[in-house]
C-alpha cells in the first residue's frame, strides 16, 4: 500500500483490516532501510498506529501535527509523499531524519530538540484563534520529555488560558535512556492501571448498545469521571494544570485512538491523551533493548550486529579516564540530562552508581545542580552533546562562571556532527563559551591529549569546558599539558598553521600537500581555545608569516576571530586568513562531505593557502 499512497487522505478511508496491514508494511519497511541507512529505530518502530491514527483523523496541512524531537516522524514522512525517498535518510541531498517544513508542506516545523513542541504548537493555536481560523494543533510528545522544564512552562500557560489544543502524550517509558524522576514514576503508576481503562470501556460498549437511552446515561457518567479516575489511576495532576486528561489508551489499537481523537475534537480547552506504546514494537531486538536500538548504525536485522565495526568513541575514552581519576578521589560526580549512553556515562554509572546523577532531559538543572554540587565540596563533570549544551547558556554564565565552580563540561559532539544536520550541529561552543568569564576552554587534537586534559581538569579550581568530536585521533597521553600553553609541532618559512581540535590533523595533511609546491607551514596546536597562548602569538609575531587559523566551528566568533584581534592589537600586519564552518545551520551529510563543501578538508586548505599566498595553481 505505502507505494500508492501520495497524501494522508489516502489513508482516511481504508478498513479496520487494512490500516492493520499498513501498519505492519510500514514497520517492515522501517527496519528494513533503517538498517541499511542507520538512524532512529526503536522511537518510530513504537509509533507507527499513532501516526497512522492521527492522519486518518487530523487534516494536513491545514491541520498541523508538531513532533517534539522528530526522531519519531518517519512513518509520517512515509503517510505524506515521501516513501519513495526513504533510503535517502539522513545522507547528503536526502531526507532529514526530522521534520523539516522545506521537506514538505505536512511539516509543521523544523524540530530536533525535546521538550518544546508544547509551547510551539500553544503558539500555533493562538494564532488560529486570533485568525479566527478552524483548524485543530495536535502536539505529540513523549513521556521523556515531560522530564524537561518548558513542558510544564507551556501546560501551565495553556491550561490557564484554556487555549484550544490537543496534546497527545505518547509514552513508551523511554526516551534516550530510562527515564527518570518523579514524572516518569506518576506515568507508570496511571499507565499500569488498567483497572479504570477496563471499566470505561465496558460501561461504553454496554450503553451503546440501548437505544435512545445509552448516550444520555453517558453524559451523565462523564460528570462523575473526575472523581472515578481520581480514585483509581489519581491523574489529576493534569486536572491540576487545567488540561482535561483521557486516557490511558492503547497505542496500538488505532480504532481507539481514531475515536479519541474525534472525541477530543470537539473540545474548546487544551485536551492531553495519554497513548501508551511499546518502544520498538514488531521488532524483538528492539522491544528487548529499546535503548541501544534508539539510533543506529546500519545493521544486520537477523543478528543485531552492525554492519560496520565502530571503533571507541572520543567520549567513551573520556569516561574511562574519568573512571580511574574516580578511584583515587571521592570528589568526583557525573551529571548527565538524559544521555548516558551517549555520553559514555552508563560505564561510569555502573562503576560509581550513587556518584552519578541523571537528571532527565533538563540541561538548565543540569548545570545548575553541577553549580551546586561544586560549591558544596564536590568535583563534578556535566557531559552533554555540544548542541544541548546550548540550552543552558544562562546556567553556565550565572550559575557556574559567575560562582567561579569548579565544574567540567565535557562536551561530546563538538564540531561538525554529521547525519542528524542543522539541530545536532556542534559547531557553535566555541563562539558561545568564549564570551564567557572565568571559563577555560580546551580542545584536544588526539585522545591522549584528551586524557591528559582530563588530568588536568582534576588540579583546576575554576570552570572548565573540554569539547571533542565523537571520533578523535588516536593518541597517547605523554605531553606536558599546562593550562593555557599551546604546543608548536613544526617551524615553517611560508606560513603559518594555529589549528585546534581535529583540525590539528588537517593542518598536518595540508602541509604535506604544500610541500609539493615548495611551501612549508609552521604547525601551532592552539589546544587551549581560551586562555590563549599569548607568549605563543608573540613568536608567531616575530616570525612574520602569513598566518592561517583552523577550527571545527563556526569562524564568527570563533577561536581565529580572536586570534586576529589579538595579533592586531600587537601590531601585527601580515595576511591572517580564517578557516572554519560559516556561520549557517549545516544540513545532514557525513562529516567528510560536511567538511569538504565547507572547504575545511586538507586539499582545501591547501588551496586556500597557495591562493593567500599568491602562488600560481597548475
Amino acid at each position: 500500500m505505502l507505494e500508492n499512497i501520495a497524501s494522508p487522505s489516502d489513508i482516511k478511508h481504508l478498513s479496520k483490516e487494512d490500516k492493520k496491514a499498513l501498519s505492519e508494511e510500514i514497520r517492515n519497511a522501517l527496519l528494513d532501510i533503517v538498517s541499511e541507512t542507520g538512524g532512529h529505530l526503536a522511537s518510530n518502530l513504537g509509533s507507527v498506529e499513532l501516526t497512522i491514527a492521527l492522519h486518518s483523523v487530523f487534516d494536513t496541512p491545514k491541520d498541523k501535527i508538531i513532533f517534539d524531537v522528530g526522531h519519531q516522524a518517519y512513518a509520517h514522512k512515509m503517510l505524506t509523499g515521501r516513501f519513495g525517498k526513504m533510503r535517502t535518510i539522513r545522507t547528503k541531498g536526502g531526507l532529514s531524519g526530522f521534520p523539516r517544513r522545506e521537506e514538505s508542506e505536512h511539516d509543521a516545523n523544523c524540530a530536533g530538540h525535546a521538550s518544546d513542541s508544547i509551547s510551539l504548537a500553544l503558539g500555533m493555536a493562538r494564532a488560529m484563534q486570533l485568525k479566527k481560523e478552524d483548524r485543530s494543533v495536535v502536539c505529540v510528545v513523549g513521556d521523556g520529555a515531560l522530564t524537561g522544564g518548558m513542558c510544564y512552562e507551556a501546560l501551565n500557560d495553556a491550561g490557564n488560558t484554556k487555549t484550544p489544543m490537543i496534546i497527545v502524550l505518547n509514552d513508551n517509558a523511554m526516551s534516550i535512556s530510562s527515564n527518570v524522576g518523579a514524572m516518569s514514576r506518576h506515568l507508570t503508576k496511571m499507565r499500569q492501571s488498567n483497572t479504570y481503562r477496563q471499566m470505561k470501556q465496558k460501561i461504553r460498549r454496554m450503553l451503546e448498545k440501548i437505544p435512545g437511552m445509552g448516550m444520555p446515561v453517558m453524559r451523565v457518567l462523564s460528570k462523575i469521571k473526575d472523581l472515578l479516575k481520581s480514585l483509581l489511576i489519581n491523574d489529576m495532576f493534569f486536572d491540576a494544570m487545567g488540561i482535561e486528561y483521557i486516557g490511558p489508551v492503547d497505542g496500538h489499537d488505532i480504532e481507539e485512538m481514531e475515536r479519541v481523537f474525534e472525541r477530543a475534537k470537539q473540545y474548546d480547552e487544551p485536551v492531553l491523551i495519554h497513548v501508551v506504546t511499546k518502544k520498538g514494537r514488531g521488532y524483538t531486538l528492539a522491544e528487548d533493548e529499546p535503548e541501544h536500538y534508539h539510533g543506529v548504525q546500519p545493521f544486520d536485522t537477523q543478528s543485531g550486529e552492525a554492519k560496520k565495526a565502530g571503533g571507541k568513541s572520543a567520549g567513551a575514552i573520556a569516561v574511562n579516564a574519568l573512571i580511574k581519576l574516580a578511584q583515587r578521589d571521592p570528589r568526583i560526580v557525573a551529571v548527565s540530562a538524559a544521555m548516558l549512553k551517549g555520553t559514555g556515562l552508563d560505564q561510569f554509572q555502573k562503576a560509581y552508581p550513587e556518584r552519578t546523577f541523571d537528571v532527565g532531559i533538563a540541561e538548565e538543572h543540569a548545570v545548575t545542580m553541577a553549580a551546586g554540587l561544586a560549591l558544596g565540596g564536590m568535583k563534578p563533570y556535566v557531559a552533554l552533546y555540544s548542541t544541548f549544551l546550548q540550552r543552558s547558556y544562562d546556567q553556565v554564565m550565572m550559575d557556574v562562571c559567575l560562582n567561579n565552580a569548579p565544574v567540567t563540561f565535557l562536551i561530546d559532539r563538538a564540531g561538525l556532527n554529521g547525519a542528524d544536520g542543522e539541530t545536532h550541529q556542534g559547531i557553535f561552543d566555541i563562539a558561545y563559551l568564549k564570551t564567557i568569564p572565568n571559563l577555560i576552554i580546551a580542545s584536544p587534537c588526539d585522545t591522549g591529549e584528551l586524557e591528559g586534559m582530563l588530568d588536568v581538569s582534576l588540579k583546576c579550581d575554576k570552570p572548565m569546558a573540554i569539547r571533542y568530536p565523537k571520533s578523535l585521533a588516536k593518541g597517547v597521553n605523554d605531553k606536558k599539558i599546562e593550562i593555557g600553553k599551546w604546543e608548536r609541532i613544526s617551524v615553517g618559512k611560508d606560513v603559518q598553521f594555529i589549528a585546534a581540535g581535529r583540525m590539528v590533523d588537517i593542518a598536518r595533511e595540508a602541509s604535506e600537500k604544500l610541500r609539493k609546491f615548495g611551501v612549508t607551514a609552521g604547525i601551532v596546536n592552539a589546544r587551549f581555545v581560551r586562555p590563549m597562548d599569548d607568549n605563543m602569538l608573540s613568536e608567531i609575531m616575530k616570525e612574520n608569516l602569513p598566518i592561517v587559523a583552523l577550527e571545527d566551528g563556526i569562524v564568527e566568533g570563533g577561536m581565529g576571530e580572536e586570534i586576529m584581534r589579538r595579533m592586531r592589537e600587537m601590531g601585527f600586519d601580515q595576511r591572517i586568513d580564517l578557516i572554519g564552518v560559516p556561520s549557517a545551520f549545516i544540513a545532514h551529510a557525513s562529516v567528510e562531505e560536511q567538511t569538504r563543501d565547507n572547504l575545511m578538508d586538507a586539499e582545501s586548505v591547501c588551496m586556500r593557502t597557495l591562493k593567500a599566498l599568491g602562488k600560481e595553481i597548475m
